[in-house]
């Protein structure tokens, strides 16, 4: 089974879960940005929850070269789908089997960026059967950092910057003080730094593998999805746990 890239506008890539474990090396984990909605792509198309499907942060539209079934349904040959993010940030879509791609050592995961004229192959892994991935509702819950714990973070709602990519989510709002520079120490996905404009950074799967800004919190591994799937120009609301 096979889909022929007739457009990509914006990003589209492939991802998987992300490359854990190699830090020590300067690579961070990449892969999908909301690894739950992933999953969920995978689970609808029969596919084990890990397998790579396609990111799609814009507008992808694939045609079938032969009958194919994905994560949005059944396609006859010659059929066509348009996969939009909107209105969340990313979407995903996934083929019967998980797409074929050579796994490589980089941020992005699998990490191929898509462009039209592409083939997107079946790598014709056996069925699975699984349940529905639900995101739930309510305010980002936020462990508190070792530079500071900001009042100003949870008090009002912030914006996600259409600058954002996946290595950071960048937030306009009220601005932030945190006293002097943070320590360097390694960094994770979900942390949240503040850089000297006051205005907080939430760190993706690509992010650096160590960081200095103040760092005023972590997002709960829990609801880390949930933060990157509003859309860009979205708005946000924080709390502390």
């Amino acid at each position: 089974m096979s889909l022929e890239v007739v457009k990509a506008q914006g990003l589209a890539t492939v991802q998987d879960l992300g490359r854990p474990g190699r830090m020590h090396q300067a690579v961070p984990p990449g892969g999908a940005l909301v690894p739950e909605l992933l999953v969920a792509a995978n689970r609808a198309a029969g596919n084990r929850d890990a397998a790579a499907g396609i990111e799609v942060l814009g507008r992808l539209v694939v045609r079938a070269r032969e009958p194919v079934v994905t994560s949005h349904g059944s396609l006859a040959a010659g059929e066509e789908l348009v996969v939009t993010s909107e209105p969340l940030r990313v979407a995903y879509l996934a083929i019967r089997g998980g797409v074929a791609a050579l796994v490589a050592l980089v941020c992005a995961g699998t990490g191929t960026v898509l462009s039209a004229g592409m083939t997107i192959t079946s790598a014709g892994e056996a069925r699975v059967d699984g349940e529905p991935v639900i995101l739930e509702d309510g305010p980002i819950r936020v462990i508190p950092g070792p530079d500071a714990v900001s009042a100003v973070l949870v008090a009002r709602s912030y914006r996600i910057l259409p600058a954002s990519d996946r290595v950071g989510t960048r937030l306009q709002g009220a601005r932030i003080e945190v006293a002097g520079q943070g320590a360097s120490r390694p960094m994770v996905r979900g942390a949240i730094e503040v850089p000297p404009d006051g205005q907080p950074i939430v760190l993706g799967p690509e992010h650096p593998t160590t960081g200095g800004y103040p760092l005023i919190g972590v997002v709960a591994s829990a609801d880390i999805g949930r933060l990157f799937a509003i859309r860009l120009g979205g708005s946000v609301r924080f709390q502390y746990v």
